[in-house]
Formats: structure tokens, C-alpha cells, sequence
């Protein structure tokens, strides 16, 4: 692809990503899927070129605004975007041809003269542009974090390590590691989970034979301490309530040595569709998956020992992988996330058998989906008791991460180097 056929591409996948339909990273890889032609050095390019827009968006909204642009145009953000920073490639980009977008118009052109002879320093941008951060959300998380604000927003802004979870049914640690390592894939050990390694960027590893073995799966960190949150042990029965793909089903049934049940339950089929490879892949026979809402479920089934809610949220706390999904969330979604998992919660509560465990866990750093949540749960239902982070996580792993250990588990970008995660657990009382 010519800088003009990678530009052209960019602003495809950019109108697409602003449209909202799907997240970016499904949106470019099935993008490319129809396009084979493009080798990995165009789609590494073309993905960068992406990213960096998005990354950067709230600096080229302001810019645009500012110069009298449409601060919601596309082809505009990565105009803006490549004068800002490598204005020598506007030609190149914007030079016209068959497969290049249209030449600069006038007022795109007066618009990237002015970009380049004046430019505008960062620091003169408000700091909701600098921070990458609607407003309207910015100040929710000023009340979150009053004083660490501006450098977890900024955190959310950086690219995310890929963690990988080693498959204790298949390996240890130390043995993935080493398989990886000899197909030239160099990982270290996660800091704070016993079964993660990390790589510091991107690695083909849907080809390595590692991971068709069944080794390891992608997981950040964060989610690998979620999974050890619920404390499932071999033997019991556990519902994995909110399931999606699976990550945390092939994370519980490591755990329980594939021995006991795993119900995962989604009310997505297509989403459930995925967990299939991965079980067969993972050597997983214990758990199955089923179409339905936790309250049928609770109506259907019997009690289970631990029930696994990772509720639909804002996914604050996954915008170092998801970065456009900061510009697409709106109060109204906000509100109707906290009114899904409060529903979840009560009917969820219904699952558990006296002694029981219930996980209430979100990727969100917004308190009114996670500790607002967690205390309206207490106060509605005294039959259940909160239990403190010291209890499932081990010394070492509370100082690491910086937790307390009569808290909830509490990870962020900033503080840990891992998506932000939340996870309130409860026991319901024997008499419950």
C-alpha cells in the first residue's frame, strides 16, 4: 500500500469506529480480513496510523473546533492529526490517485498551513482535551480520584501491555514461557498474577504453536486477579454469570483443576459461540455454556457455590485497548449500565447457596458502577456480609498492588499497569 492507499484506509476505519457499531479492533481486523492483499507491515501502519487519532482525539476535536472545523469529521481528525505530527507526509497522504483519499481542499489545506506555521501548544488546550476526556466524564472521575485525576486519566491514554494466562491444565509457567520463547517470543512473568506472562508488545500469537496447544490465552492481569477473586476450588459449582467469550470460564476451571461445573451463561448466543474453540483448545470439559438471563437461570437451576457476575459496564477502566470508547459513551448509557447491574446483583443473589460466594465485578472506574453498587447490594440485602480482598488475595499480591487488605479488589491503569478492575465479593449467611 502506497501513504496514500494506507491514508485512505484510516479514514475508512475511522468513520467506521466513530459510527459505533462495533469496537475498533473488531472493526480493523475484520477490515483486513476482506482485504488479504495488505501485508502485515501496511496493516501494522495503517493500525498505527488509526490509533494514534484515536489517542489523540481530544486535542484534534479542540484544534478543529478552534479553527473552525467539523470536530466530528474523520478525514479531518487524521488531517490534523498528520500536520500535527509529520506535516512533510501531507503530500504523500493526501496527494489524490486511485487508491489515496481526495486531494486537501482549500479550506483543508488553509487549515494545515496554519497547523504547521502556527501551531497551537498542548498546554494552551483545555484539560479535557489534553486528557483525552469528554467532560462530562472528566468530572466523574475528578470525584473518583481527587487526588491521582490527571495521571489515571492519562494512564487510560498509553498502549496496553498483552498479558497472556498460562493454561495450568496444560502447563506451567515456567514451561509456556519457555515454549514461547523458543518461537522467538520473548514474555516475563506477570508481577502481581501467579499465572501470567506479559509481553511489551504485540505478537503474532494466534501463530504460535504455544497457543493452538492451548498454553496460554490473552488476559490482562487485572482479569487473571478477577478470576481469583471468586476462590473457585475443585469440585464446585460455579456460574459464570455475564460469560461473553469465556476468559474468566477457562480461568475458573484451571483453577478447579477440571474437576466440579462451570454454567456459563450469557444472553448473547454469538458471544457464547466463541467460548467453543477455546474449550476444546484448553483441554476444558467441565463447563457449559447457556443462553439465558440470571433470573430464569435462578428460577431453573440449583443453588451454586460461587456466581460470577462481570457485569456490562462503561469499560472506563479498558480504554488503553478500547480508546474510541471514551468519545461514544453518553449519560444516558451510563445510567442504564447502573440500572443492568443493580437487576444483575438482585437476581444473582438468588443463585447462591447458604455460605455461598457472590462476585459483583465491572472494568470500570466510575464508583456508581462499583463501590455505589456494592453498598445499595449490603443495604438491600443483609442476609449477605462483604468479604475483604485479605481473604483471597495472598500478602504479597495486596502489597503489590497497593490494596488494602480490609478493601475490594481496586486495580487501575496508573496504580497497577493493568486495565481497571473492580470486584466487591459477598458470602451470603448460613441462614440465608
Amino acid at each position: 500500500m502506497t501513504p496514500a492507499g494506507r491514508a485512505a484506509a484510516a479514514i475508512e476505519l475511522l468513520h467506521g469506529i466513530a459510527a459505533g457499531a462495533d469496537p475498533a479492533d473488531t472493526i480493523i481486523a475484520e477490515y483486513f480480513r476482506r482485504r488479504r492483499y495488505a501485508g502485515s507491515g501496511d496493516r501494522r501502519a495503517v493500525r498505527d496510523l488509526v490509533y494514534d487519532v484515536l489517542r489523540n482525539l481530544g486535542i484534534l476535536k479542540w484544534r478543529l473546533a478552534e479553527a473552525g472545523g467539523n470536530s466530528d469529521d474523520a478525514r479531518a481528525w487524521l488531517i490534523v492529526e498528520i500536520a500535527a505530527r509529520a506535516p512533510a507526509d501531507l503530500a504523500a497522504m493526501f496527494g489524490g490517485g486511485r487508491f489515496g483519499p481526495a486531494p486537501l481542499s482549500a479550506d483543508e489545506g488553509a487549515l494545515a498551513i496554519s497547523l504547521v506555521r502556527q501551531p497551537v501548544p498542548v498546554e494552551a488546550a483545555p484539560r479535557w482535551a489534553q486528557l483525552n476526556c469528554p467532560e462530562w466524564l472528566l468530572e466523574r472521575f475528578d470525584r473518583a480520584f481527587p487526588e491521582t485525576c490527571d495521571s489515571e486519566v492519562h494512564a487510560l491514554n498509553q498502549p496496553a501491555s498483552v498479558d497472556l494466562r498460562v493454561n495450568l491444565l496444560r502447563a506451567t509457567r515456567s514451561a509456556a514461557q519457555a515454549a514461547l520463547a523458543a518461537e522467538g517470543h520473548i514474555v516475563t512473568p506477570t508481577p502481581i498474577s501467579p499465572v501470567g506472562l506479559r509481553a511489551d508488545s504485540w505478537l503474532p500469537l494466534a501463530n504460535t504453536r504455544t497457543f493452538k496447544d492451548g498454553l496460554v490465552e490473552v488476559q490482562d492481569e487485572s482479569s487473571q486477579l478477577l478470576a481469583l477473586a471468586v476462590n473457585a476450588r475443585p469440585g464446585e459449582r460455579i456460574a459464570d454469570l455475564c460469560a461473553g467469550g469465556g476468559g474468566k470460564t477457562l480461568a475458573l476451571a484451571a483453577m478447579m483443576e477440571n474437576s466440579g461445573e462451570i454454567i456459563a451463561a450469557d444472553v448473547s448466543p454469538s458471544r457464547l459461540r466463541r467460548m467453543t474453540p477455546r474449550l476444546r483448545r484448553a483441554g476444558v470439559t467441565i463447563a457449559h455454556a447457556t443462553t439465558v438471563d440470571i433470573a430464569a437461570l435462578a428460577d431453573a437451576i440449583e443453588s451454586v457455590d460461587r456466581a460470577l457476575i462481570d457485569a456490562p459496564c462503561s469499560g472506563t477502566g479498558a480504554w488503553r485497548r478500547h480508546p474510541e470508547a471514551r468519545w461514544l459513551l453518553t449519560p444516558e448509557q451510563l445510567a442504564d449500565f447502573t440500572a443492568t447491574q443493580a437487576n444483575l446483583l438482585r437476581d444473582g443473589a438468588r443463585l447462591v447457596r447458604p455460605g455461598g460466594w457472590l462476585v459483583y465485578a465491572t472494568c470500570s472506574l466510575l464508583p456508581e458502577e462499583n463501590e455505589a453498587q456494592a453498598d445499595a447490594f449490603l443495604a438491600g440485602h443483609p442476609q449477605f456480609r462483604r468479604v475483604p480482598v485479605g481473604d483471597y488475595l495472598s500478602t504479597d499480591q495486596l502489597t503489590l498492588a497497593g490494596l488494602n487488605t480490609d478493601g475490594d479488589l481496586h486495580l487501575t491503569p496508573a496504580r497497577n499497569g493493568v486495565d481497571g478492575v473492580y470486584a466487591a465479593v459477598f458470602e451470603k449467611a448460613d441462614g440465608g
